[in-house]
């Protein structure tokens, strides 16, 4: 498997100290990272690498792989022979991840590393042709002088070996301040409970006291799979109580709901994997969706076009409101859409392209990133060892009506001390679903 250097090798350090996203977007990868290319077509298996790159900070090392063709790395119809990546950091055990295989593990021992250890984060979720991961050693140790070597076997490998020499260190970003107070036009809330976790004594506490400091006007839930509208109101009445007596409303489809302290009309469903209401707040109807379509599999499999399909039922609906198809009273064809959730994108990207411009005319997707980590992950296995962290939950807006304003992923675990106690919520709040809570504001632009 003949391969070639087409890129610069880090023998020195380069001058590079930016904090590098992991999302799925490469822009902010310098130019001097350490890279080796390897011709498509040489692969056994379903993973055929062409490019193995990376970046040593401190101890975090960056990586980015690109393979061949459109796959998903976690998954696929053929999981063996698989692709194993190895990083030999000097003066540390070696770790070696298996894409297919779901584990990172100890090349000394052989034990299997928690995803948590080694601050790991990978994106996109779905199918592409490049990836990038971050990996902090930090857990075995500092990074010797000779930095760190990474390498490719099983499936497909490299004649060469990248090497990395220690970049200027990055800085994390700073978590943004998270204000309650003196919200903008429209706040949102996006959870998957995680189980009907609303009605699960060990998480409903951490839930509530999360949904409660956010704020929000409303609040898209996923997988409350056993409670009722009515049962989802009185939690709300009781965890949030409006001025005057008021009650929220709720409009509860499958395991999705919507949840508004404005009042709502429940518009139609074409299937169960979401729930949809036009919120009528002070400055006119907003429509909104929340959406929990079929999970798991991989691009092309039935889950995806599962999933695909419907996305499709749910853009249906956006455009026959668009028509004025459901306009009732309410004059709903210009009002502006939010559909948030856990979209399950393990698969291919189409969902999000059918629910986005330019096949959903003038909707975009919201930018939501976990501060104080770096990175878009908004699930994770709890007990830290089997699928990768990565983006399940996504947002996307009316950006021709809506101007974003703030957008976050809430991780309880990454707040000061002086947040938490300001938001009421504890340290370990997050643990109480295995999502984190998506956080977005919105302005009205003029003329919507």
């Amino acid at each position: 498997m003949r391969t070639w250097l087409a890129c610069l090798t880090a023998l020195v350090a380069p001058a590079w100290a930016q904090t590098m996203l992991v999302d799925g977007k490469f822009g902010d990868w310098p130019r001097e990272a350490a890279c080796v290319v390897d011709p498509s077509g040489d692969s056994t298996g379903e993973l055929d690498a062409t490019l193995l790159k990376g970046v040593l900070a401190g101890n975090t090392v960056h990586v980015c792989l690109e393979i061949a063709e459109t796959r998903n790395i976690q998954a696929g119809a053929q999981t063996d022979p698989d692709l194993m990546l190895r990083i030999e950091p000097d003066g540390l055990p070696a770790l070696e991840m298996a894409c297919r295989g779901r584990v990172i593990r100890r090349m000394d021992n052989g034990q299997a590393v928690r995803w948590d250890a080694v601050r790991f984060a990978g994106a996109p979720t779905f199918a592409a042709e490049r990836f990038e991961m971050r990996f902090d050693l930090s857990v075995l140790g500092t990074v010797g002088p000779e930095g760190v070597r990474l390498s490719l076997s099983g499936c497909d490998e490299l004649s060469e070996v990248v090497v990395l020499r220690e970049a200027a260190r990055e800085e994390l970003p700073a978590p943004a301040a998270i204000e309650p107070e003196g919200k903008p036009s429209l706040r949102l809330a996006s959870l998957n409970t995680w189980r009907t976790g609303l009605l699960a004594p060990a998480q409903a506490p951490q839930l509530t006291r999360l949904l409660k400091a956010t704020e929000a006007d409303v609040y898209l839930l996923q997988e409350e799979y056993n409670s009722s509208a009515a049962q989802l109101m009185s939690i709300f009445n009781t965890m949030r109580p409006l001025p005057g007596g008021a009650s929220w409303q709720v409009h509860k489809r499958g395991d999705t709901a919507v949840v508004s302290r404005f009042p709502l009309i429940v518009l139609p469903n074409y299937d169960t994997s979401y729930s949809a209401a036009a919120i009528q707040t002070g400055q006119g109807p907003v429509v909104v969706a929340s959406v929990h379509p079929k999970c798991c599999g991989y691009i092309g499999s039935t889950e995806d076009q599962q999933r695909i399909t419907q996305a499709g039922l749910a853009a249906r609906l956006i455009e026959e409101i668009r028509a004025g198809q459901h306009n009732g009273q309410a004059g709903l064809s210009e009002a502006p859409v939010i559909i948030g959730g856990d979209w399950n994108l393990v698969g291919s990207r189409g969902p999000l392209d059918r629910l986005t411009d330019p096949q959903l005319a003038d909707m975009a997707e919201l930018g939501l990133v976990r501060t104080g980590a770096a990175d878009t992950a908004t699930w994770r296995e709890p007990g830290g060892l089997g699928f990768a962290p990565g983006r399940l939950d996504l947002v996307v807006y009316d950006r021709q009506r809506l101007k974003a304003l703030k957008a976050e992923i809430w991780d309880t675990s990454l707040m000061s001390e002086e947040t938490l106690a300001r938001l009421g919520l504890r340290g370990n709040d997050s643990d109480g679903s295995d999502h984190f809570l998506l956080v977005a504001e919105f302005a009205f632009k003029a003329g919507s």
